[in-house]
């Protein structure tokens, strides 16, 4: 019998540096509706990604605080079981129609239908996760969203109105901000090329040219007749406003076009110009200097927002985020009252 005693005492103190070590290997246990566990290595990892998203916007990753990092862990798996337990989970079927919703929504602005492949191509590209883990993120903010909406909404849906003071302030902080840049409305003749018949496009746009120039048809006669852009055929070939700071239009159609195009005189078609995409025939309809916008001026010539309306919107928006997040914090205190956490983590280094 004594043998067998000193037999389970040896294998007891063997378990016992075991135990020790599981336990020094936990950061903390939250448990709201079961026990889950943060490990120093979950931690680890959660202060590593937020030093590497630091270090890509050229921020000091010495700021994070593995302390805070681990609060916001907790929080996250608190409003999670929360959520679950009060049926607020949103399912893995509706994440799937935001998925193909998206999926289409990206096929129509790229113009082609994306496959699988290059849907979760896309999704790396943007977000650096794969598909499944777009997911499961998708899953967990709709998740605290909808429950943060539904829960507390005497807090996220009672804010201020921004006042005349506040519009005012912004405005004499913000002023240089609200300017039109020079603009041009235009209206074109369009026809596509690419390098097999570049040579016969030039060609038949030459002959509209030809009309233009001595009077044989107007304008607004061949728009319907020549022009290849469906969408603007319509009207008239009205094809809006370019704006001489807008860097990314410059880019897509060509830096020589787009100064061609600002050079222009008002009202008078011009002749046969070459953009990246295609020939043109362009007419200026209106030419617009640069102007610093006062709060009863329009935001921009296409928009009927006047800056004062702008200006109460982004404000609105702001207090309306705020009592968002106010709305989150009294959800997290109250779950928090209502769970048994255990922090082990004693804010030495974890590197």
């Amino acid at each position: 019998m004594k043998k067998r005693y000193a037999t389970i005492l040896i294998l007891t103190m063997m378990m016992i540096p075991s135990l020790l070590s599981a336990d020094s290997e936990t950061a903390a246990t939250v448990n709201l509706i079961r026990e889950e566990v943060i490990t120093y290595d979950d931690l680890r990892s959660k202060v590593e990604e937020e030093q590497n998203q630091l270090q890509k916007a050229g921020e000091q990753a010495a700021a994070v605080d593995p302390k805070r990092i681990l609060d916001v862990m907790i929080n996250d798996i608190i409003v999670l079981q929360g959520a679950e337990r009060d049926g607020y989970l949103v399912s893995d079927s509706q994440i799937e129609q935001v998925i193909a919703q998206q999926k289409a929504s990206l096929s129509q602005q790229t113009g082609q239908n994306l496959s699988d492949a290059q849907y979760e191509m896309s999704i790396m590209n943007v977000y650096g996760v794969t598909l499944p883990e777009f997911k499961a993120m998708l899953r967990d903010s709709s998740t605290v969203d909808q429950y943060v909406r539904n829960t507390q909404q005497a807090v996220i849906n009672t804010f201020p109105e921004p006042t005349e003071d506040d519009i005012n302030a912004f405005f004499r902080t913000n002023r240089s901000q609200f300017m039109n840049p020079e603009l041009v409305r235009l209206s074109h003749i369009f026809m596509p090329f690419d390098e097999s018949n570049k040579a016969s496009v030039k060609k038949e746009m030459d002959k509209v040219s030809r009309y233009l120039k001595y009077n044989t048809y107007t304008f607004e006669e061949l728009v319907p007749t020549y022009s290849k852009d469906t969408e603007s055929i319509n009207r008239g070939g009205d094809i809006g406003w370019l704006a001489f700071d807008d860097d990314q239009m410059r880019q897509a159609l060509g830096p020589e076009f787009f100064d061609e195009v600002f050079e222009l005189k008002l009202g008078k078609p011009s002749g046969v110009l070459e953009s990246n995409s295609g020939f043109h025939i362009v007419k200026v309809i209106t030419h617009t200097e640069p102007k610093l916008l006062s709060l009863t001026d329009r935001i921009n010539p296409e928009s009927s927002t006047t800056v004062k309306e702008y200006i109460k919107n982004t404000l609105t928006d702001r207090l309306r985020q705020q009592a968002y997040l106010k709305g989150i914090d009294s959800l997290v205190a109250e779950l928090r009252a209502q769970a048994s956490i255990d922090i082990f983590y004693t804010g030495e280094s974890i590197l």
